[in-house]
């Protein structure tokens, strides 16, 4: 490049670098960026910026006096009609039709931002200053957002609604759900109007999709163990950009611990993007955010109010707007592994191209705080560290937990991404990858969670995560479609049990149990049952305690995965979790009738105690 470029223009930038960074070998701002992001595998635009050396005004600014064109940072008056989404892949866009200003406005990134500058040095590019004006790329996508926001809100939101409606479970698909309730509803006043039909219905219900359910959580639980891991990961040159999706609302009070659990991730900051989604009614987040004074790799997106209210809606107006080509979403009190965004890159590197997401190991920290808590946290042990390595070893369909699930990008979006009206959206598209043909894996890389530490949180919780599998539920008995590929018969089978076994189980387990006891301990005085109601029950109380067993071994294989203790009052504990689980199971039923969409926020931020030495007790 021409000595102009490199000793006259870049001094603006220059000047803000640290003396002692730019060596005597590489005497030069440009060459040094140049050289230290190639090796990086960056650009340096990125490099600069995401490193905090220098920021996006200086850096534009001094691209703006080589390009010999105007510079700004005033919001750009895009005209309304246009598509914002191209706008932003395209870095540039026409303004408003106005004698006194340029007519395009560029804010070229990467290797556009590099090929301007390698042009400029061998004069291959003039601009005309009255034909276009250089900004930086946030003030292009802050102009876009205030112009086309909503737009580009909408189109991502109701994506999966107008292309395939029988993926979700948006309210128009209300026949479904009539039907799942009246036959649940049928179903019960039968059985207490008709003993008989009682009878034959525990039955039924320990057959399928009970026994299927016991065999397939024996299976993974026999093939039970850390997911392989890798004995290396990819250098820092062969990292893709990475996008972390972090959705909140109402999280003023957990916003610094946040923001710094998010700062010590072990990744190249030129490769991070980091999109923190609040509700435009949000203010008091809004405001702890601003207060923060975030990096420049931190980006605040300001989700339009618009129905469904719930996580997944904010998830995919955040994905309209990421730049990586992996996704992760983390909520607002996770921890996660620092380096768990490395180790999730190998993985799919490794993979293969049908890998579409990979599922990190949740963990709970203040498990002290409470008998809930403690149970949860049992739970918690149980799925994520026993039964959810052991799915991904047998190759089961995989239903995600909220959180650290890792995405290829491209996978993500031929799936048509998050499900606004689920409410258990994690569950959803977990089961909805298998389904369209997709795989799933679980990395040995933990995220420390905060558990719901009242009855009512945890009520409140597990109303919301049950109402979501009835919703699943009945998205998955619906026909794909011909234009979509059709799994093998044992996957859709494994899928079908999956989500209806959480269902049934939670709901009638504790009521046949009951209906057990009461048929054992009735008068001899009553109507003697029938050698068939009598081998009904046999069989029922047979799979019952199969399921206790299964349910109590996935619990103690967890917890010694985790490192934890179990004690003699915790088996006793699991009839009465049993119990707290149906009456949220039911309340989840009247909820999916009355209120099918609406979203039952966890608070967070309440954690008295936490297992980890090194973090003190909040």
């Amino acid at each position: 490049m021409n000595e102009s470029i490199q000793n006259n223009d870049w001094h603006l930038a220059a000047a803000s670098l640290p003396p002692d960074l730019i060596s005597e070998q590489y005497p030069t701002l440009i060459e040094w960026a140049y050289l230290r992001a190639e090796k990086s595998g960056t650009t340096i635009d990125h490099f600069l910026i995401q490193n905090e050396l220098v920021s996006a005004e200086l850096l534009y600014r001094a691209l703006a006096s080589i390009l010999g064109a105007p510079f700004t940072l005033k919001r750009l008056p895009i005209p309304p009609h246009l598509n914002g989404q191209i706008i932003l892949k395209a870095e540039s866009c026409p303004l408003n039709e106005n004698p006194n200003i340029p007519s395009f406005a560029i804010a070229p990134t990467g290797e556009s931002f590099v090929t301007l500058l390698i042009a400029a040095s061998i004069g291959a590019v003039q601009f005309n200053a009255s034909n276009v004006i250089i900004t930086t790329p946030q003030n292009l996508t802050e102009s876009v957002r205030e112009c086309c926001g909503r737009a580009i809100a909408e189109k991502a939101v109701n994506k999966i609604k107008y292309h395939a409606p029988q993926l979700s479970a948006h309210p128009a698909g209300i026949v479904g759900s009539i039907t799942f309730t009246f036959f649940i509803f049928s179903f019960f006043l039968l059985s207490l109007t008709q003993p008989g039909f009682w009878n034959s219905a525990v039955f039924l219900l320990t057959l399928f999709p009970g026994i299927p359910s016991i065999a397939l959580k024996a299976l993974a639980l026999r093939q039970q163990s850390f997911s392989n891991p890798l004995n290396y990961t990819l250098v820092d040159q062969d990292l893709p950009i990475y996008t972390i999706l972090v959705p909140l609302y109402r999280e003023r009070k957990i916003i610094f611990k946040l923001i710094e659990r998010l700062k010590k991730i072990d990744y190249p900051k030129a490769k991070l993007d980091i999109k923190l989604l609040i509700e435009a009614d949000d203010i008091e987040t809004r405001l702890a955010l601003i207060s923060e004074q975030l990096p420049s790799r931190f980006d605040i997106v300001i989700c339009p109010l618009m129905k469904p209210r719930t996580k997944p809606r904010a998830l995919n107006v955040g994905l309209a707007y990421a730049k990586g080509d992996f996704i992760v979403v983390y909520d607002a009190e996770d921890e996660p592994d620092s380096d768990q965004l490395k180790k999730a890159a190998t993985y799919f590197h490794h993979g293969g191209k049908k890998l579409g997401c990979v599922q990190a190991h949740l963990a709970i920290d203040n498990f002290a705080d409470a008998w809930i808590s403690r149970m949860f946290a049992l739970e918690y042990a149980g799925l994520f560290d026993a039964l959810l390595p052991g799915m991904s070893k047998a190759r089961q369909p995989i239903p995600l937990g909220g959180t650290s699930n890792h995405f290829r990008r491209s996978i993500l979006e031929a799936c048509l991404a998050w499900d606004p009206w689920n409410v258990t959206e994690d569950a959803d598209l977990g089961l909805r990858l298998a389904r369209l043909g997709y795989e799933t894996a679980v990395i040995d890389s933990t995220t420390w969670e905060e558990a719901p530490n009242t009855l009512k949180a945890w009520i409140n919780q597990r109303t919301r995560w049950l109402k979501g599998w009835m919703q699943t539920a009945v998205v998955l008995v619906r026909p794909l479609g011909s234009n979509r590929p059709i799994t093998p018969f044992t996957m859709r089978f494994q899928i079908t049990v999956i989500s209806l076994a959480s269902i049934t189980s939670a709901m009638f387990n504790p009521l046949i149990v009951f209906g057990l006891g009461w048929a054992l301990a009735s008068p001899s005085t009553s109507e003697p049952m029938s050698l068939i109601e009598i081998a009904q029950w046999n069989i029922a109380g047979l799979v019952l305690l199969c399921h206790c067993v299964v349910s109590y071994w996935t619990i103690c294989v967890g917890t010694r995965q985790r490192g934890g203790k179990l004690y003699w009052w915790d088996g006793l504990s699991l009839p009465l979790y049993s119990l707290l689980k149906c009456f949220a199971a039911w309340r989840a039923l009247w909820e999916f009738i009355v209120a099918p969409s609406h979203w039952r926020k966890t608070e967070h931020g309440h954690s008295r105690t936490s297992r980890r030495i090194t973090t003190k007790t909040r």
